[in-house]
Protein backbone atom coordinates (compact mmCIF):
# COMPACT_ATOMS: atom_id res chain seq x y z
CA UNK A 1 0.00 0.00 0.00
CA UNK A 2 1.13 3.77 -0.88
CA UNK A 3 1.45 6.17 2.14
CA UNK A 4 0.88 9.71 1.35
CA UNK A 5 3.77 10.07 -0.08
CA UNK A 6 3.98 7.14 -2.31
CA UNK A 7 6.80 5.30 -0.26
CA UNK A 8 6.16 2.23 0.69
CA UNK A 9 6.32 0.98 4.54
CA UNK A 10 4.39 2.90 7.14
CA UNK A 11 2.03 1.15 9.79
CA UNK A 12 -1.14 -0.39 8.25
CA UNK A 13 -3.28 2.24 10.63
CA UNK A 14 -1.10 5.12 9.01
CA UNK A 15 -1.95 3.66 5.47
CA UNK A 16 -5.35 3.47 6.34
CA UNK A 17 -5.54 7.18 7.90
CA UNK A 18 -3.83 8.46 4.80
CA UNK A 19 -6.59 6.95 2.62
CA UNK A 20 -9.44 8.25 4.51
CA UNK A 21 -7.24 12.08 4.36
CA UNK A 22 -6.53 11.18 0.97
CA UNK A 23 -10.53 10.53 0.38
CA UNK A 24 -11.82 13.76 2.25
CA UNK A 25 -9.75 15.92 0.39
CA UNK A 26 -11.21 14.85 -2.99
CA UNK A 27 -14.51 14.88 -1.63
CA UNK A 28 -13.60 18.62 -0.93
CA UNK A 29 -12.51 19.74 -4.31
CA UNK A 30 -15.80 18.23 -5.91
CA UNK A 31 -17.67 19.95 -2.80
CA UNK A 32 -16.17 23.46 -3.84
CA UNK A 33 -16.91 22.76 -7.15
CA UNK A 34 -20.75 21.67 -6.99
CA UNK A 35 -21.69 23.53 -3.92
CA UNK A 36 -24.48 26.35 -5.81
CA UNK A 37 -27.58 27.59 -3.94
CA UNK A 38 -30.19 25.03 -3.60
CA UNK A 39 -32.26 24.23 -5.42
CA UNK A 40 -29.91 23.73 -8.75
CA UNK A 41 -30.72 23.03 -12.06
CA UNK A 42 -32.09 19.58 -12.44
CA UNK A 43 -32.93 19.61 -8.60
CA UNK A 44 -36.03 20.66 -9.24
CA UNK A 45 -36.27 17.42 -11.87
CA UNK A 46 -35.25 15.10 -9.78
CA UNK A 47 -36.13 16.12 -6.37
CA UNK A 48 -39.96 16.48 -6.85
CA UNK A 49 -40.22 13.17 -8.99
CA UNK A 50 -38.75 11.35 -6.26
CA UNK A 51 -41.12 13.17 -3.40
CA UNK A 52 -44.03 12.54 -5.51
CA UNK A 53 -42.66 9.06 -6.01
CA UNK A 54 -42.13 8.22 -2.02
CA UNK A 55 -45.44 10.21 -1.60
CA UNK A 56 -47.70 10.57 -4.11
CA UNK A 57 -50.55 12.76 -2.60
CA UNK A 58 -48.20 15.55 -2.99
CA UNK A 59 -48.49 17.80 -5.67
CA UNK A 60 -50.88 15.23 -6.64
CA UNK A 61 -52.43 15.88 -10.39
CA UNK A 62 -49.60 17.53 -11.37
CA UNK A 63 -48.72 17.08 -15.41
CA UNK A 64 -45.01 16.65 -15.02
CA UNK A 65 -44.71 14.92 -11.77
CA UNK A 66 -47.21 12.30 -13.01
CA UNK A 67 -45.25 11.37 -16.33
CA UNK A 68 -43.44 7.55 -16.74
CA UNK A 69 -39.38 7.92 -15.87
CA UNK A 70 -36.55 5.92 -16.21
CA UNK A 71 -35.20 6.38 -12.83
CA UNK A 72 -36.51 4.53 -10.50
CA UNK A 73 -33.34 3.60 -8.67
CA UNK A 74 -32.73 7.30 -7.78
CA UNK A 75 -36.47 7.80 -6.30
CA UNK A 76 -35.73 4.56 -4.39
CA UNK A 77 -32.96 6.20 -2.72
CA UNK A 78 -33.82 9.60 -2.56
CA UNK A 79 -38.02 9.64 -2.41
CA UNK A 80 -38.40 8.63 1.20
CA UNK A 81 -35.35 11.26 2.47
CA UNK A 82 -37.31 13.66 0.58
CA UNK A 83 -40.60 12.79 1.81
CA UNK A 84 -39.26 13.05 5.25
CA UNK A 85 -37.80 16.35 4.83
CA UNK A 86 -38.06 19.63 3.09
CA UNK A 87 -36.44 19.74 -0.04
CA UNK A 88 -33.63 21.98 0.66
CA UNK A 89 -31.85 19.63 3.37
CA UNK A 90 -32.96 16.61 1.17
CA UNK A 91 -30.50 18.16 -1.97
CA UNK A 92 -27.91 19.02 0.93
CA UNK A 93 -27.87 15.48 1.74
CA UNK A 94 -28.46 13.69 -1.61
CA UNK A 95 -25.60 16.37 -2.82
CA UNK A 96 -23.12 15.19 0.09
CA UNK A 97 -24.09 11.53 -0.44
CA UNK A 98 -23.10 11.86 -4.39
CA UNK A 99 -19.89 14.07 -3.83
CA UNK A 100 -18.44 11.26 -1.36
CA UNK A 101 -19.51 8.65 -3.94
CA UNK A 102 -17.79 10.06 -6.78
CA UNK A 103 -14.72 10.49 -4.44
CA UNK A 104 -14.48 7.10 -3.78
CA UNK A 105 -15.00 6.34 -7.43
CA UNK A 106 -12.65 8.62 -8.21
CA UNK A 107 -10.27 7.36 -5.49
CA UNK A 108 -10.92 4.05 -6.90
CA UNK A 109 -9.69 5.05 -10.19
CA UNK A 110 -6.75 6.78 -10.18
CA UNK A 111 -4.99 4.94 -7.80
CA UNK A 112 -3.36 2.52 -10.41
CA UNK A 113 -2.19 5.82 -12.14
CA UNK A 114 -0.67 8.02 -9.75
CA UNK A 115 1.75 6.64 -7.12
CA UNK A 116 1.56 9.70 -4.16
CA UNK A 117 -1.43 11.01 -2.52
CA UNK A 118 -0.90 14.57 -3.33
CA UNK A 119 -0.99 13.95 -6.79
CA UNK A 120 -4.21 12.15 -6.69
CA UNK A 121 -5.87 15.18 -5.18
CA UNK A 122 -4.29 17.37 -7.90
CA UNK A 123 -5.45 15.35 -10.54
CA UNK A 124 -9.23 15.78 -8.53
CA UNK A 125 -8.95 19.36 -9.01
CA UNK A 126 -7.31 18.82 -12.48
CA UNK A 127 -10.38 17.05 -13.45
CA UNK A 128 -13.06 19.22 -12.11
CA UNK A 129 -11.12 21.85 -13.64
CA UNK A 130 -11.29 20.04 -17.02
CA UNK A 131 -15.20 18.93 -16.69
CA UNK A 132 -16.22 22.83 -16.52
CA UNK A 133 -14.25 23.77 -19.83
CA UNK A 134 -13.18 20.80 -22.01
CA UNK A 135 -16.64 19.53 -23.02
CA UNK A 136 -18.20 19.17 -26.36
CA UNK A 137 -21.79 18.66 -25.31
CA UNK A 138 -21.65 20.12 -22.11
CA UNK A 139 -21.70 17.18 -20.10
CA UNK A 140 -21.28 17.56 -16.10
CA UNK A 141 -20.88 15.31 -13.41
CA UNK A 142 -20.22 17.33 -10.30
CA UNK A 143 -23.29 19.28 -8.90
CA UNK A 144 -26.47 19.09 -7.61
CA UNK A 145 -28.30 16.10 -6.61
CA UNK A 146 -29.79 14.02 -9.76
CA UNK A 147 -29.16 10.29 -10.77
CA UNK A 148 -26.24 10.97 -13.11
CA UNK A 149 -24.14 11.70 -10.58
CA UNK A 150 -24.89 8.56 -8.46
CA UNK A 151 -24.10 7.01 -12.09
CA UNK A 152 -20.84 8.59 -12.53
CA UNK A 153 -19.47 6.87 -9.20
CA UNK A 154 -20.16 4.21 -10.32
CA UNK A 155 -19.03 4.39 -14.00
CA UNK A 156 -15.51 5.97 -11.78
CA UNK A 157 -15.24 2.81 -9.89
CA UNK A 158 -15.83 0.69 -12.51
CA UNK A 159 -12.56 3.01 -14.09
CA UNK A 160 -10.60 1.37 -11.03
CA UNK A 161 -11.85 -2.26 -12.24
CA UNK A 162 -10.66 -1.63 -15.64
CA UNK A 163 -7.12 0.29 -14.86
CA UNK A 164 -6.35 -2.89 -12.73
CA UNK A 165 -7.47 -5.24 -15.78
CA UNK A 166 -10.53 -6.73 -13.50
CA UNK A 167 -13.38 -6.54 -16.02
CA UNK A 168 -15.41 -8.20 -14.78
CA UNK A 169 -15.97 -5.71 -11.93
CA UNK A 170 -15.85 -2.77 -14.10
CA UNK A 171 -19.00 -4.82 -16.11
CA UNK A 172 -20.61 -4.96 -12.78
CA UNK A 173 -20.15 -1.67 -11.54
CA UNK A 174 -21.05 -0.19 -14.85
CA UNK A 175 -24.48 -2.26 -14.54
CA UNK A 176 -25.19 -0.63 -11.25
CA UNK A 177 -24.51 2.78 -12.99
CA UNK A 178 -26.99 2.07 -15.89
CA UNK A 179 -29.29 1.03 -13.29
CA UNK A 180 -29.29 4.59 -11.82
CA UNK A 181 -29.00 6.48 -15.23
CA UNK A 182 -28.96 4.23 -18.42
CA UNK A 183 -26.86 6.49 -20.51
CA UNK A 184 -24.41 7.13 -18.73
CA UNK A 185 -23.80 3.58 -17.29
CA UNK A 186 -24.88 1.89 -20.65
CA UNK A 187 -22.57 3.89 -22.56
CA UNK A 188 -19.59 3.19 -19.99
CA UNK A 189 -20.30 -0.73 -20.17
CA UNK A 190 -20.49 -0.53 -23.90
CA UNK A 191 -16.86 1.20 -23.89
CA UNK A 192 -15.82 -1.43 -20.85
CA UNK A 193 -16.91 -4.39 -23.10
CA UNK A 194 -14.97 -3.21 -26.17
CA UNK A 195 -11.69 -2.13 -23.87
CA UNK A 196 -11.96 -5.96 -22.55
CA UNK A 197 -11.84 -7.41 -25.93
CA UNK A 198 -9.30 -5.12 -27.12
CA UNK A 199 -6.87 -5.25 -24.35
CA UNK A 200 -6.88 -9.19 -23.91
CA UNK A 201 -6.30 -11.01 -21.18
CA UNK A 202 -7.11 -8.96 -17.82
CA UNK A 203 -3.54 -8.55 -15.57
CA UNK A 204 -5.50 -9.97 -12.78
CA UNK A 205 -8.34 -12.42 -13.66
CA UNK A 206 -10.97 -13.48 -10.94
CA UNK A 207 -11.66 -16.87 -10.97
CA UNK A 208 -14.37 -17.97 -14.00
CA UNK A 209 -16.71 -18.63 -12.02
CA UNK A 210 -16.57 -15.42 -10.12
CA UNK A 211 -16.15 -13.36 -13.12
CA UNK A 212 -19.10 -14.36 -14.77
CA UNK A 213 -21.63 -13.99 -11.47
CA UNK A 214 -19.64 -10.32 -11.51
CA UNK A 215 -20.53 -10.26 -15.17
CA UNK A 216 -23.89 -11.57 -15.04
CA UNK A 217 -24.90 -9.61 -12.15
CA UNK A 218 -24.13 -6.28 -14.01
CA UNK A 219 -25.76 -7.01 -16.88
CA UNK A 220 -29.23 -8.19 -14.96
CA UNK A 221 -28.41 -4.39 -13.04
CA UNK A 222 -27.99 -2.86 -16.36
CA UNK A 223 -31.36 -4.29 -17.82
CA UNK A 224 -33.49 -2.51 -14.62
CA UNK A 225 -32.02 1.03 -16.08
CA UNK A 226 -32.13 0.49 -19.66
CA UNK A 227 -35.98 -2.09 -19.74
CA UNK A 228 -37.84 0.66 -18.19
CA UNK A 229 -36.18 3.58 -20.38
CA UNK A 230 -37.38 1.92 -23.50
CA UNK A 231 -40.58 1.37 -21.84
CA UNK A 232 -41.12 5.01 -22.07
CA UNK A 233 -41.86 5.19 -25.88
CA UNK A 234 -43.83 1.23 -26.36
CA UNK A 235 -47.61 1.53 -27.05
CA UNK A 236 -47.46 4.57 -28.93
CA UNK A 237 -48.20 4.92 -32.31
CA UNK A 238 -44.82 5.73 -34.84
CA UNK A 239 -45.67 8.97 -35.54
CA UNK A 240 -46.18 10.04 -31.89
CA UNK A 241 -42.75 8.51 -31.73
CA UNK A 242 -41.81 10.31 -34.44
CA UNK A 243 -42.21 13.88 -33.28
CA UNK A 244 -41.47 12.82 -29.34
CA UNK A 245 -38.16 12.31 -30.90
CA UNK A 246 -37.79 15.63 -33.30
CA UNK A 247 -38.92 17.65 -29.99
CA UNK A 248 -36.72 16.04 -27.33
CA UNK A 249 -33.33 16.32 -30.12
CA UNK A 250 -34.40 19.50 -32.05
CA UNK A 251 -36.33 21.88 -29.99
CA UNK A 252 -36.08 20.46 -26.43
CA UNK A 253 -31.98 19.21 -25.96
CA UNK A 254 -30.23 19.98 -29.13
CA UNK A 255 -27.71 21.66 -27.01
CA UNK A 256 -26.59 18.25 -26.13
CA UNK A 257 -27.97 16.00 -28.96
CA UNK A 258 -26.89 18.05 -32.08
CA UNK A 259 -23.93 18.93 -32.30
CA UNK A 260 -24.72 21.97 -35.27
CA UNK A 261 -26.49 23.33 -32.30
CA UNK A 262 -23.43 23.06 -29.95
CA UNK A 263 -22.19 26.45 -28.34
CA UNK A 264 -19.47 28.32 -30.03
CA UNK A 265 -15.90 27.03 -28.94
CA UNK A 266 -16.53 23.80 -27.18
CA UNK A 267 -16.14 21.34 -29.98
CA UNK A 268 -12.50 22.95 -30.66
CA UNK A 269 -12.16 23.15 -26.63
CA UNK A 270 -12.85 19.52 -26.35
CA UNK A 271 -10.91 18.38 -29.68
CA UNK A 272 -7.20 20.47 -28.07
CA UNK A 273 -7.96 18.46 -24.77
CA UNK A 274 -7.91 15.47 -26.28
CA UNK A 275 -4.92 16.52 -28.59
CA UNK A 276 -3.24 17.31 -25.39
CA UNK A 277 -3.72 14.14 -23.53
CA UNK A 278 -2.94 12.12 -26.58
CA UNK A 279 0.29 13.97 -26.43
CA UNK A 280 1.32 13.30 -22.31
CA UNK A 281 -0.33 9.79 -22.99
CA UNK A 282 3.11 9.39 -25.35
CA UNK A 283 5.45 10.76 -23.26
CA UNK A 284 4.57 9.28 -20.08
CA UNK A 285 6.70 5.69 -18.79
CA UNK A 286 4.71 2.63 -20.35
CA UNK A 287 2.45 1.61 -17.64
CA UNK A 288 -0.61 -1.20 -18.29
CA UNK A 289 -2.85 0.74 -16.32
CA UNK A 290 -2.55 3.71 -18.07
CA UNK A 291 -2.97 1.82 -21.16
CA UNK A 292 -5.92 0.38 -20.30
CA UNK A 293 -7.41 3.70 -19.51
CA UNK A 294 -6.69 4.61 -23.11
CA UNK A 295 -8.01 2.52 -24.26
CA UNK A 296 -11.60 3.14 -22.56
CA UNK A 297 -10.68 6.91 -23.51
CA UNK A 298 -10.60 5.85 -26.90
CA UNK A 299 -14.15 4.07 -27.36
CA UNK A 300 -15.71 6.92 -25.73
CA UNK A 301 -13.88 9.50 -28.23
CA UNK A 302 -14.89 6.76 -30.84
CA UNK A 303 -18.49 7.28 -29.74
CA UNK A 304 -18.49 10.30 -29.82
CA UNK A 305 -17.46 10.40 -33.46
CA UNK A 306 -19.90 8.22 -34.47
CA UNK A 307 -22.38 10.74 -33.21
CA UNK A 308 -20.94 13.41 -35.31
CA UNK A 309 -20.91 11.01 -38.56
CA UNK A 310 -24.58 9.93 -37.43
CA UNK A 311 -25.50 13.73 -37.55
CA UNK A 312 -23.85 14.65 -40.94
CA UNK A 313 -26.44 12.43 -42.66
CA UNK A 314 -29.36 14.92 -40.68
CA UNK A 315 -29.99 16.59 -44.42
CA UNK A 316 -30.69 13.38 -46.06
CA UNK A 317 -32.20 11.32 -43.14
CA UNK A 318 -33.57 13.52 -40.54
CA UNK A 319 -36.08 11.24 -38.55
CA UNK A 320 -34.00 8.45 -38.28
CA UNK A 321 -31.06 10.81 -37.45
CA UNK A 322 -33.14 12.34 -34.66
CA UNK A 323 -33.51 8.95 -33.40
CA UNK A 324 -30.22 7.63 -33.58
CA UNK A 325 -28.88 11.29 -31.97
CA UNK A 326 -31.57 11.00 -28.64
CA UNK A 327 -29.25 8.40 -26.84
CA UNK A 328 -26.36 11.05 -26.52
CA UNK A 329 -23.27 9.89 -28.26
CA UNK A 330 -21.22 12.75 -26.91
CA UNK A 331 -21.57 12.00 -22.91
CA UNK A 332 -19.27 9.26 -22.10
CA UNK A 333 -16.46 11.43 -24.31
CA UNK A 334 -17.51 14.35 -22.29
CA UNK A 335 -15.94 12.81 -18.91
CA UNK A 336 -13.36 10.47 -20.11
CA UNK A 337 -10.97 13.01 -21.92
CA UNK A 338 -11.40 15.18 -18.79
CA UNK A 339 -10.44 12.45 -16.62
CA UNK A 340 -7.49 11.44 -19.19
CA UNK A 341 -6.29 14.84 -19.40
CA UNK A 342 -6.37 15.38 -15.60
CA UNK A 343 -4.28 12.22 -15.08
CA UNK A 344 -1.88 12.44 -17.38
CA UNK A 345 -0.97 16.26 -16.05
CA UNK A 346 -0.71 14.78 -12.76
CA UNK A 347 1.13 12.00 -13.62
CA UNK A 348 3.56 14.44 -15.57
CA UNK A 349 4.21 16.72 -12.36
CA UNK A 350 4.69 13.68 -9.98
CA UNK A 351 7.49 12.30 -12.55
CA UNK A 352 10.09 14.85 -11.52
CA UNK A 353 12.77 13.89 -14.22
CA UNK A 354 10.32 13.74 -17.25
CA UNK A 355 8.35 17.18 -16.03
CA UNK A 356 11.78 19.04 -16.23
CA UNK A 357 12.64 17.30 -19.36
CA UNK A 358 9.25 17.96 -20.92
CA UNK A 359 8.32 21.61 -19.13
CA UNK A 360 12.18 22.52 -19.18
CA UNK A 361 11.48 23.93 -15.64
CA UNK A 362 12.47 22.91 -12.03
CA UNK A 363 9.63 20.62 -11.16
CA UNK A 364 8.81 22.56 -8.13
CA UNK A 365 8.07 25.98 -9.89
CA UNK A 366 6.11 23.98 -12.47
CA UNK A 367 3.80 22.05 -9.66
CA UNK A 368 3.91 25.21 -7.68
CA UNK A 369 2.14 27.38 -10.77
CA UNK A 370 -0.07 24.81 -11.09
CA UNK A 371 -1.10 25.00 -7.88
CA UNK A 372 -1.10 28.29 -7.58
CA UNK A 373 -3.72 27.91 -11.06
CA UNK A 374 -5.96 25.71 -9.06
CA UNK A 375 -6.10 28.01 -5.72
CA UNK A 376 -6.96 31.07 -8.35
CA UNK A 377 -9.90 28.55 -9.90
CA UNK A 378 -11.05 27.58 -6.15
CA UNK A 379 -11.53 31.51 -5.32
CA UNK A 380 -13.59 32.21 -8.01
CA UNK A 381 -15.57 28.94 -7.65
CA UNK A 382 -16.04 30.42 -3.78
CA UNK A 383 -18.27 33.48 -5.40
CA UNK A 384 -20.91 30.62 -5.62
CA UNK A 385 -20.67 29.01 -2.40
CA UNK A 386 -23.93 29.96 -0.16
CA UNK A 387 -22.14 30.75 2.55
CA UNK A 388 -24.28 33.02 5.41
CA UNK A 389 -24.89 36.54 4.76
CA UNK A 390 -24.66 35.98 0.81
CA UNK A 391 -28.42 35.77 0.50
CA UNK A 392 -28.31 37.77 -2.79
CA UNK A 393 -26.70 34.69 -4.13
CA UNK A 394 -29.57 33.07 -6.61
CA UNK A 395 -30.05 29.79 -7.37
CA UNK A 396 -29.13 28.82 -10.99
CA UNK A 397 -32.83 27.08 -11.23
CA UNK A 398 -34.04 30.39 -10.70
CA UNK A 399 -31.16 31.88 -13.34
CA UNK A 400 -34.08 33.79 -15.50
CA UNK A 401 -36.25 34.78 -12.89
CA UNK A 402 -36.40 37.93 -10.58
CA UNK A 403 -35.33 35.02 -8.22
CA UNK A 404 -35.67 36.90 -5.04
CA UNK A 405 -38.86 37.92 -6.15
CA UNK A 406 -39.82 34.78 -7.22
CA UNK A 407 -38.87 32.86 -4.18
CA UNK A 408 -40.90 35.34 -2.28
CA UNK A 409 -44.18 34.67 -4.39
CA UNK A 410 -44.22 31.10 -4.30
CA UNK A 411 -43.49 30.95 0.04
CA UNK A 412 -47.04 33.35 -0.57
CA UNK A 413 -48.72 30.88 -2.74
CA UNK A 414 -47.60 27.48 -0.66
CA UNK A 415 -49.19 29.11 2.50
CA UNK A 416 -52.08 30.96 1.46
CA UNK A 417 -53.28 28.66 -1.84
CA UNK A 418 -55.52 25.63 -1.38
CA UNK A 419 -53.32 22.40 -1.89
CA UNK A 420 -55.04 21.68 -4.74
CA UNK A 421 -54.53 24.40 -6.72
CA UNK A 422 -53.18 24.42 -10.22
CA UNK A 423 -51.12 27.21 -11.38
CA UNK A 424 -50.52 28.91 -14.76
CA UNK A 425 -46.55 30.09 -14.53
CA UNK A 426 -43.83 31.94 -16.40
CA UNK A 427 -42.67 30.30 -18.56
CA UNK A 428 -38.88 29.92 -17.39
CA UNK A 429 -40.54 28.99 -13.29
CA UNK A 430 -38.18 25.46 -13.10
CA UNK A 431 -39.03 26.05 -9.16
CA UNK A 432 -42.66 26.75 -8.82
CA UNK A 433 -43.39 23.14 -7.73
CA UNK A 434 -40.47 22.79 -5.43
CA UNK A 435 -40.97 26.14 -3.41
CA UNK A 436 -45.02 25.56 -3.10
CA UNK A 437 -45.97 21.80 -3.54
CA UNK A 438 -48.86 23.11 -5.98
CA UNK A 439 -49.54 21.76 -9.41
CA UNK A 440 -48.87 24.12 -12.92
CA UNK A 441 -49.93 23.39 -16.13
CA UNK A 442 -46.51 23.44 -17.38
CA UNK A 443 -42.52 24.03 -17.49
CA UNK A 444 -39.98 24.59 -20.32
CA UNK A 445 -37.60 22.84 -17.70
CA UNK A 446 -39.98 20.36 -16.48
CA UNK A 447 -40.02 18.33 -19.85
CA UNK A 448 -40.97 14.80 -19.76
CA UNK A 449 -39.29 11.70 -20.92
CA UNK A 450 -42.02 9.30 -22.23
CA UNK A 451 -43.36 9.88 -25.98
CA UNK A 452 -46.70 10.74 -25.59
CA UNK A 453 -46.56 12.87 -22.49
CA UNK A 454 -43.67 14.80 -24.26
CA UNK A 455 -46.18 15.65 -27.49
CA UNK A 456 -48.41 16.44 -25.21
CA UNK A 457 -45.96 18.80 -22.94
CA UNK A 458 -45.03 20.79 -26.28
CA UNK A 459 -49.01 21.10 -27.08
CA UNK A 460 -48.92 22.81 -23.90
CA UNK A 461 -46.24 24.94 -24.13
CA UNK A 462 -47.68 26.48 -27.59
CA UNK A 463 -50.92 27.23 -25.73
CA UNK A 464 -49.35 28.73 -22.94
CA UNK A 465 -46.81 30.72 -24.61
CA UNK A 466 -46.35 30.77 -28.91
CA UNK A 467 -48.12 32.97 -30.95
CA UNK A 468 -46.83 31.06 -33.88
CA UNK A 469 -47.11 27.16 -32.93
CA UNK A 470 -42.94 27.34 -32.61
CA UNK A 471 -40.72 27.16 -29.83
CA UNK A 472 -38.83 30.37 -30.34
CA UNK A 473 -39.53 33.81 -28.93
CA UNK A 474 -42.16 32.93 -27.17
CA UNK A 475 -43.70 34.84 -24.43
CA UNK A 476 -42.84 34.57 -20.74
CA UNK A 477 -46.46 34.66 -19.69
CA UNK A 478 -49.89 33.34 -20.84
CA UNK A 479 -51.25 36.49 -19.76
CA UNK A 480 -49.46 38.34 -22.47
CA UNK A 481 -52.00 37.01 -25.14
CA UNK A 482 -55.14 38.64 -23.39
CA UNK A 483 -58.24 37.76 -21.36
CA UNK A 484 -60.02 35.07 -23.75
CA UNK A 485 -56.67 32.98 -24.57
CA UNK A 486 -56.28 32.91 -20.29
CA UNK A 487 -59.36 31.28 -19.94
CA UNK A 488 -59.01 29.19 -23.12
CA UNK A 489 -55.87 27.89 -21.74
CA UNK A 490 -57.36 27.53 -17.80
CA UNK A 491 -60.17 25.78 -18.88
CA UNK A 492 -58.26 22.99 -20.98
CA UNK A 493 -55.91 22.45 -18.57
CA UNK A 494 -57.83 23.36 -15.36
CA UNK A 495 -55.86 26.05 -14.07
CA UNK A 496 -57.37 27.77 -10.69
CA UNK A 497 -54.63 30.20 -10.19
CA UNK A 498 -51.93 31.97 -12.37
CA UNK A 499 -48.55 33.83 -11.25
CA UNK A 500 -47.83 36.66 -13.93
CA UNK A 501 -44.94 39.11 -14.27
CA UNK A 502 -46.44 42.34 -13.39
CA UNK A 503 -44.39 43.94 -16.19
CA UNK A 504 -46.41 41.28 -18.59
CA UNK A 505 -48.16 42.44 -21.46
CA UNK A 506 -51.99 43.12 -21.24
CA UNK A 507 -51.69 42.32 -16.92
CA UNK A 508 -54.36 44.36 -16.43
CA UNK A 509 -57.00 42.36 -18.43
CA UNK A 510 -56.56 39.25 -16.02
CA UNK A 511 -60.21 37.31 -15.56
CA UNK A 512 -59.69 37.13 -12.52
CA UNK A 513 -58.81 38.56 -8.49
CA UNK A 514 -55.59 39.66 -7.67
CA UNK A 515 -54.61 37.55 -3.97
CA UNK A 516 -51.29 39.42 -3.86
CA UNK A 517 -48.54 40.98 -5.52
CA UNK A 518 -44.76 42.12 -4.85
CA UNK A 519 -42.68 44.32 -6.67
CA UNK A 520 -42.24 42.12 -9.90
CA UNK A 521 -44.85 39.09 -9.77
CA UNK A 522 -48.82 38.42 -8.79
CA UNK A 523 -50.76 35.62 -7.72
CA UNK A 524 -54.33 35.65 -9.18
CA UNK A 525 -57.42 33.55 -8.57
CA UNK A 526 -58.63 33.07 -12.12
CA UNK A 527 -62.57 33.50 -13.03
CA UNK A 528 -63.73 30.26 -14.15
CA UNK A 529 -64.27 30.39 -17.83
Amino acid sequence: MRTWRGESGGSEAAARLGTVVEWLLILLVFAAAGAWPVPDVNETVYLTKARHAADPTWAQGDFFLETPDAHGVFYLLMGPIAAALPLEPTAWIGRIIGWAALAIGFRRAIVPLLCSGWARVLAAALFALALRNTTAAGEWVIGGCEAKVFAWAFVLGGLGGIARGRFAWAVCLCGVATAFHPIVGGWALVATIATWLAMGRPAAPEARGVATALVAVGLLLAAAGVVPALGLSAGVAADVRGEATRIYVVERLAHHLLPRTFADGMVARHVLAIAWWWLLHRLLPASAARDRIAAFTLAAIGLSLTGHVIAAAEPWAPAAVHGLLRYYWFRLADVAVPFALATAVAALLEDETLCGRVIGARPAVVRGLTVAVLLADLAVQSLHWPLPGRAWLAPRSDSKMAATAWADICDWTRDHTPADACFLTPRNAASFTWRTGRREVVSWKNSPQDAASLVDWRRRIVDCFSRNGGLVEMERSTASFGADRLRTVAGRYGADHAIVPLDALLVDTIPGERLHANDVYAVYRLTPP
